[in-house]
């Protein structure tokens, strides 16, 4: 117990952006480098890192352990060395249990669970602000920090390569895909059935642009949302006032799987249908590393001339849909002509033709969604 309460820093003091902190941790080596955006912590086009064999101890430890311990001890040193007083810091990991143990707080084994408490004890003495990030593997190998922990360093970013275009936390899905994400969008939104004008479906999705973020209420089209992974906080609190105001209109999200704390568990209460696109689809190709998470969030009111759902979250169509799309999902780079990115026809129509049957999956589940019967007014009133 102290006399004076303790207090956590929400906006950072100093001139920086922000640190960025790498690290990666094998069976008998570990490695971590360190980039400083805005200032110069080494010489300019050089990373601070380090890289080392673990003790025939540590090696007996899980990977979970060596992977936190990897990266809290270097933040620690950052620390004693000063680096972090009023910083924001982003510690990246390819380890989902270490990100998920952070943001809840604790973990039920005890040793990881006193590393998680000595990274937020390190963040209150310095006033940094520490973002835990989870990064696909494949990410961790082309920025060259999974060879560092194996004693590599002729790849990625110790091979010269520019550590700020490493992580697009700035882009959104539709940028990053060069609109490949809006084009599939709209293929399975606007290519169902036309003819019924009172359809939620009978116009195309909106691309929203950070500036149709504030004006949401002079458009009453379909949203779809691709923000940037960095912006999400602010755009779960737009769309739920949103949400609010303008119950009937439909959304569709298309987010990276970067920084899921943000929106994950908040979205996930609206979205009557979330699946994953494992990167190597056409439209979200092996270079995006992590996979793309898609949730659609169907109108929830009754109005005049509206014929559509009221909530269809955990109901056996979205289920039903939801296991088929994240299977056929999984993994399109690799498996067979049964997956959803493949055709069963000739060779040289698959790759124009690359989504058919998961377009066909997303069109029935919207057809059966406008089925389904509406809440009546007399409830609504």
């Amino acid at each position: 117990m102290c006399e004076n309460p303790a207090t956590r820093t929400c906006r950072a003091t100093a001139s920086i952006l922000g640190l960025y902190l790498w690290g990666d941790a094998s069976g008998k080596g570990f490695g971590t480098a360190v980039f400083a955006e805005g200032e110069r912590m080494v010489d300019p086009g050089e990373v601070d890192y380090e890289a080392a064999h673990w003790e025939a101890r540590c090696q007996l430890e899980s990977s979970n352990w060596r992977e936190a311990h990897n990266l809290t001890s270097r933040a620690e040193d950052l620390g004693k060395q000063g680096r972090l007083t009023g910083k924001e810091m982003f510690l990246l990991t390819d380890n989902d249990t270490f990100e998920n143990c952070y943001y809840k707080g604790h973990s039920t084994s005890p040793k990881l669970n006193d590393i998680i408490f000595r990274l937020h004890k390190l963040e209150r003495e310095t006033g940094a602000i520490f973002h835990v990030i989870h990064v696909a593997g494949s990410r961790m190998m082309w920025v060259g920090i999974d060879g560092l922990s194996r004693g590599d360093l002729m790849t990625g970013i110790m091979a010269g390569k520019d550590p700020l275009t490493c992580l697009p936390l700035h882009l959104g899905a539709n940028e990053r895909s060069g609109g490949g994400v809006r084009r599939w969008a709209n293929s399975w939104w606007w290519g169902s059935k036309r003819t019924n004008r009172t359809s939620f479906t009978a116009r195309p999705l909106k691309l929203l642009t950070p500036e149709d973020w504030f004006t949401l209420y002079e458009n009453d089209q379909p949203r779809l949302w691709c923000p940037p992974p960095a912006a999400m906080a602010t755009v779960v609190e737009l769309f739920n006032d949103d949400r609010l105001a303008r119950p009937e209109i439909p959304h569709v999200f298309c987010v990276p799987r970067l920084m899921t704390h943000l929106w994950r568990k908040a979205l996930s209460k609206d979205a009557d249908l979330i699946f994953t696109v494992e990167a190597g689809a056409s439209f979200w190709p092996t270079g995006m590393h992590e996979p793309l998470i898609v949730l659609v969030v169907l109108p929830i009111l009754f109005v005049p001339l509206h014929r559509g759902p009221w909530v269809m979250r955990g109901g056996e169509c979205a289920v039903g849909y939801k296991a088929a799309l994240d299977s056929g999902f999984k993994s399109p780079a690799r498996d067979g002509p049964e997956e959803l990115h493949d055709v069963g026809g000739p060779v040289c129509g698959v790759r124009s033709d690359g989504e058919r049957e998961s377009r066909d999956f997303l069109r029935k589940f919207l057809e059966e969604a406008k089925t389904a019967p509406s809440v009546s007014g007399r409830l609504v009133r």
